[in-house]
């Protein structure tokens, strides 16, 4: 404690600020530590009971349903919504789709991403005092710079990682769905209609891809209660991310509208499917040759100069040297 009063203390030079400073830091650190333990502990209950919470909430749906501790957290998250969240809607619609392509759905799932970077940020800069507190080298201008260097990492690293996971997710979406594809192209030639070809390929594909079988079940699901086709295909795509599929949605309602065979509609857009993703493999073939140059030039040139040239470039300098 006396060593955080002296840190604030060399910061504000006003001894009853630091005071406040102080007490604000420590009421936030602790708001924040009580919360991540909270959320902590309701994650690792009894697994059995979970189960049977989540039971419970499919039986009976809506919020009624949820479990307890799950209507406690969106009641928070509720509450800390607006002091969370970004006053910009271009920054919370980028988070939004940023978080929809990593797999969470959850309307509050932006609410829950910048608070667990505010968490993180407080967690990590307590950490870099207490650290700091056992290193008698460090200096107070040292701790601070440290100290503010942990908020940038934590204000940083969520995003960081959060964008690889989205990467990685269309990059699996996009590679499973050529499959599911030729599946669907099979079923509505076998006399399926579009929906229940789209459920039967939902089911078959989970094995190899859940990511897409979950996808394509919630286009089932809204096409269920309602919504139109493309309106469900479309979403499908925003969720996803994969934005090359918009030509099939585009196909698939001409052939609605016109009442075309869907079962040769989709096999013209999978032969056309492939071809694309064949160019686009033939593409990152020929940049093979580009790529390699850096690691050519700073990593295998070197040491092959150095074992074909240097026994040369001694005895050279040796026969210059008079030996």
């Amino acid at each position: 404690m006396d060593y955080l009063m002296t840190l604030f203390n060399s910061v504000v030079d006003n001894e009853q600020h630091a005071y406040w400073l102080f007490l604000g830091f420590a009421f936030i650190s602790t708001v924040a530590l009580t919360v991540s333990v909270w959320i902590l502990v309701v994650n690792a209950r009894n697994p059995l009971k979970k189960q049977l919470e989540f039971i419970s909430h499919q039986t009976h749906g809506g919020s009624h349903g949820m479990p307890h501790s799950h209507r406690q957290l969106n009641k928070t998250l509720e509450s800390l919504e607006k002091y969370v969240t970004p006053k910009s809607k271009t920054e919370q619609f980028n988070v939004k789709q940023m978080l929809m392509h990593a797999g969470f759905e959850n309307h509050k799932a932006v609410a829950s991403f910048y608070a667990i970077k505010i968490i993180l940020a407080l967690l990590l800069a307590l950490g870099t005092l207490v650290v700091t507190r056992f290193l008698p080298e460090v200096t107070t201008q040292q701790t601070l710079i440290y100290t503010l260097m942990s908020i940038a990492i934590a204000t940083f690293l969520p995003n960081f990682v959060l964008k690889r996971m989205a990467n990685r997710r269309i990059k699996a979406l996009r590679n499973a769905f050529p499959d599911a594809l030729d599946l669907l192209v099979v079923a509505s030639e076998a006399g399926l209609g579009f929906q229940a070809a789209l459920n039967r390929v939902a089911t078959e594909i989970g094995a190899s891809s859940p990511a897409l079988s979950h996808e394509l079940q919630l286009v089932c699901q809204k096409i269920r209660v309602g919504a139109s086709i493309p309106m469900a295909l479309n979403q499908f795509v925003a969720r996803s991310g994969l934005k090359e599929l918009q030509g099939l949605i585009s196909i698939i309602n001409q052939s609605i509208k016109l009442g075309a065979s869907m079962g040769d509609t989709l096999r013209e857009y999978a032969e056309e499917f492939r071809d694309r993703r064949q160019q686009k493999a033939e593409e990152e073939a020929a940049k093979i040759g580009t790529k390699m140059i850096f690691p050519l030039v700073t990593c295998i040139w070197p040491g092959f100069f150095a074992v074909a040239v240097g026994p040369a470039v001694v005895k050279v300098l040796d026969m210059f040297a008079g030996r």
